[in-house]
């Protein structure tokens, strides 16, 4: 290549570096209750060791006559080994009567990907575990369907139109079950392989039979592990 042409793949790739830094992402963050989603959204707001969420601080909405209200998103910068991405995210409750506004952000954002959140519970049953193993397949059940009752024409007009490019699917509290095994497929860039995922293979095969991308990746947002490097990667796709 010609020092002509390697200036211009530099200016390029330093052009890249700078629009992914400042171009607002719209990011779905969603999962059942006491995940750890507000954790992540006060950590991607000021990052730092994470104290428990009291009951009464635990995200609630809302109801103006028979509809929850969504909450209005808020823009947070992500900063791992000199990459930066600005996400607009909000922070949505996880009880089933939520979930609802879960399509309705995604859609009325037109959020280019989705996270949904899990932890052990849904590995170990229970129903804690069941909910977050429905949740998901809620979600899936609307983005392989579009069906879903929008509130108005224009959202159904945009729901039926919109697909995100990626859904990661993060097991977070990775500190309660990082094991022999997820030690050994880390490195290797196989961690989908570990049992955490189970639960949810079904879905995840619907995921890939509709044409939706999806990825795994481990969290633990109380202590702030994996955060950064999972929402890069998330926004590199």
């Amino acid at each position: 290549m010609s020092m002509t042409g390697s200036v211009l793949v530099g200016a390029a790739i330093w052009g890249q570096n700078i629009y992914n830094s400042w171009r607002p992402r719209k990011i779905g963050i969603y999962g059942s209750s006491m995940v750890g989603k507000t954790t992540l959204d006060r950590y991607m707001t000021t990052p730092g060791e994470m104290e428990d969420i009291p009951d009464e601080e635990r995200t609630r909405h809302f109801k103006l006559l028979t509809k929850y209200l969504l909450p209005k998103p808020t823009r947070k910068r992500i900063t791992w080994e000199g990459q930066k991405r600005l996400v607009h995210s909000a922070d949505i409750g996880g009880e089933q009567k939520y979930w609802n506004l879960w399509i309705e952000d995604m859609v009325s954002r037109q959020c280019e990907a989705v996270v949904y959140m899990f932890d052990d519970r849904a590995f170990k049953g229970g129903k804690e575990g069941l909910d977050q193993v429905a949740g998901f397949t809620f979600l899936v059940d609307v983005l392989t369907t579009k069906n879903w009752r929008y509130r108005n024409f224009k959202s159904r007009w945009r729901g039926r139109k919109y697909s995100p490019k990626v859904i990661m699917l993060v097991a977070n509290k990775a500190d309660r079950y990082f094991d022999k095994k997820a030690a050994m497929l880390w490195p290797q860039g196989r961690i989908g392989e570990h049992q955490i995922f189970d639960p949810f293979r079904d879905d995840l095969i619907r995921l890939q039979k509709a044409g939706l991308k999806s990825k795994r990746s481990f969290m633990a947002t109380r202590i702030g592990w994996n955060v950064e490097p999972t929402f890069v990667e998330l926004l590199t796709s």
